[in-house]
């Protein structure tokens, strides 16, 4: 990590025996995808087949940005990527795919034909992943995890929906404006 100039480190959680690492974030985690030897952590040849993969990765990635590119081929690279992704000799299975996989093959080369003029930055979701990630901080944040326990038990989706309703309505509405607030004394 430090060829490549980027920060990444592991620490040992305060109290608990689990590590926690550094979250790889935009410019970094493309640096990592482009630079990492992979050989430090696989055998010779595995690390190579998994080079593979993920610098044909990169080449999407690049061609999804690129304006000129033509749909009918990326859609075509798309496939073969995932195809390569499962083949037996890596170690993917089906289970591994992500619903941004999914997106990656089937739908951004449909959005490539319908929208080219566009371009795909008019369809990010960094504002929604941005959003969920606030979500769901804000509740992990809190001692009751996971909505508690008993009867007065909560999902933590339902907790996080509330939470959200209550911003909107109070962004919306001066009402805690004009509330009485208790009046604090100081004693001496």
């Amino acid at each position: 990590m430090k060829r490549i100039d980027v920060k990444f480190h592991f620490w040992l959680e305060i109290g608990s025996t689990n590590w926690q690492y550094t979250s790889l974030m935009g410019q970094d985690k493309l640096v990592v995808l482009q630079h990492f030897d992979l050989s430090k952590l696989f055998p010779y040849s595995r690390a190579v087949q998994i080079r593979s993969l993920w610098d044909k990765f990169y080449l999407l990635h690049k061609a999804m940005k690129d304006s000129k590119t033509d749909a009918t081929q990326f859609s075509n690279d798309a496939r073969a990527w995932l195809h390569q992704f499962l083949d037996s000799n890596y170690f993917y299975q089906a289970s591994d795919i992500t619903p941004y996989m999914h997106v990656l093959v089937y739908h951004i080369p449909e959005m490539m034909r319908i929208h080219h003029n566009f371009g795909l930055a008019a369809f990010s979701c960094s504002a929604v992943e941005k959003k969920n990630h606030q979500q769901v901080s804000h509740f992990f944040k809190r001692t009751t995890k996971d909505g508690g326990t008993g009867k007065g038990r909560k999902s933590a989706i339902i907790d996080i929906l509330e939470y959200e309703n209550r911003l909107l309505y109070f962004k919306e509405h001066d009402e805690i404006d004009s509330m009485q607030l208790p009046k604090r004394l100081r004693v001496k």
